[in-house]
């Protein structure tokens, strides 16, 4: 049986639509959110899911409760699975920290990892996702995980799941709100012969209903 992790952004918030950074600023979902959420609901649950694992952000767990309710599969919360922590740069707009942070520019011209403010870095936000991912696919090995979580965060798993980095993370589009991705594990033995060092396989990235 195969193991695969659906991965799912949350719906949209007003800081989205304001293009607004958010981080660990729990933000609600707006209308349009609820919207989206409600009609992924029912993709979701067709993938038949056993287990639903949240970030406990509220724009994350509203989503994965209203796919738990069409799915019928009670969801679980993880610590591990919110946003990147962009510290005070939280609120604000790309261009505000134009205007407002003198080394925004350069670390983002850079090309390297970095820190968002007083936050996390890339790799540290990999590192926990992952850790959460893991423990979720050790809990149900060969069957169909659903994790719902953040775009950033989202997006760095994948990329490192895939035995990637900081420059592959960079290649990579961004997550559109309530997209699903999905991964499958690949076996020990086919990982060997394909000569791969990780052991996933990207199905699907960032597909939405509309």
């Amino acid at each position: 049986m195969t193991t695969r992790i659906v991965l799912v952004r949350h719906g949209e918030t007003e800081f989205n639509a304001e293009g607004r950074l958010q981080g660990q600023t729990d933000i609600p979902l707006s209308a349009v959110g609820i919207a989206q959420a409600e009609a992924v609901g029912p993709v979701i649950a067709g993938m038949s899911p056993v287990a639903i694992v949240s970030s406990p952000l509220m724009r994350a767990r509203v989503t994965a409760e209203t796919i738990g309710r069409v799915a019928g599969v009670e969801v679980g919360v993880d610590e591990r699975l919110k946003e990147v922590d962009v510290g005070q740069w939280a609120g604000q707009t790309v261009l505000d920290l134009h205007r407002n942070d003198p080394d925004y520019a350069r670390l983002m011209a850079s090309g390297k990892d970095f820190r968002r403010s007083s936050g996390e870095t890339t790799a540290e936000v990999a590192g926990r996702v992952t850790s959460a991912v893991q423990d979720a696919v050790r809990a149900h090995e060969g069957e169909t995980v659903c994790l719902v979580a953040h775009g950033f965060a989202l997006r760095a798993v994948v990329v490192w799941l895939l035995g990637g980095g900081y420059p592959e993370f960079l290649r990579f589009g961004g997550l559109s709100n309530c997209s699903w991705t999905v991964l499958d594990r690949i076996g020990p033995n086919e990982a060997g012969r394909r000569g791969m060092d990780d052991r996933w396989r990207l199905r699907t990235y960032n597909a939405t209903v509309l």
